[in-house]
């Protein structure tokens, strides 16, 4: 009996100990898209009310170009970003990358789609995406990527997203997520391309 009820906390521990810290009470399918506002490297005004009267809005959120997997993620968006435009979608990426860095995302990527410094990190509250780097948060390259954040993003700002991927339909619902607290685990553009047809 003892070591049953020890087993199971054991279990229970390591449950605990496997789960993020980082809230995952996101957006699903179905709610309502809060407004996406900002500026983007191009120096086009965003707004997805706007963009939602006549596209459909693909919404990627990235941690930074110091990420090796967000450098993978948004060269495989680049080159799937054609077929999303074919299809009526808008691409949208946020970030809570200062503006000079999201400058060189774009550069060294040649990115075409729109990049927005997210100013607060409002819209990653909005989404419930945002988290704040803690040992809690961030248990393996804690003190690594503490220090990335704090030399790409505004000072005093210790927050990154989730890396999650929304898309939003005309209506302003959402009608596809993809979030995974494990920052290794990201959206395949061709699945979802594969979905719209």
């Amino acid at each position: 009996m003892v070591k049953t009820v020890l087993t199971i906390l054991f279990q229970l521990l390591f449950v605990a100990e496997a789960i993020s810290q980082i809230d995952n009470n996101y957006l699903k399918v179905g709610e309502k898209a809060p407004v996406i506002r900002g500026i983007d490297q191009f120096n086009s005004e965003i707004n997805s009310n706007k963009i939602l009267q006549d596209k459909k809005i693909l919404l990627l959120f990235y941690r930074g170009n110091w990420c090796p997997y967000c450098k993978k993620h948004l060269v495989s968006l680049q080159e799937n970003l054609e077929k999303f435009i074919k299809k009526g979608i808008y691409v949208i990426v946020v970030t809570p990358e200062k503006v000079e860095r999201i400058k060189e995302t774009t550069n060294k990527f040649n990115s075409k789609f729109s990049i927005i410094h997210d100013f607060n990190n409002k819209i990653m509250n909005d989404y419930k995406v945002a988290f704040k780097v803690t040992e809690e948060n961030v248990p393996k390259y804690f003190e690594f990527t503490l220090k990335r954040v704090r030399e790409y993003n505004d000072k005093e700002n210790n927050v990154l997203p989730v890396p999650a991927t929304y898309m939003i339909d005309k209506n302003h619902k959402i009608s596809y997520v993809h979030y995974n607290s494990n920052y290794k685990k990201r959206a395949d553009f061709t699945e979802i391309l594969n979905k719209m047809e």
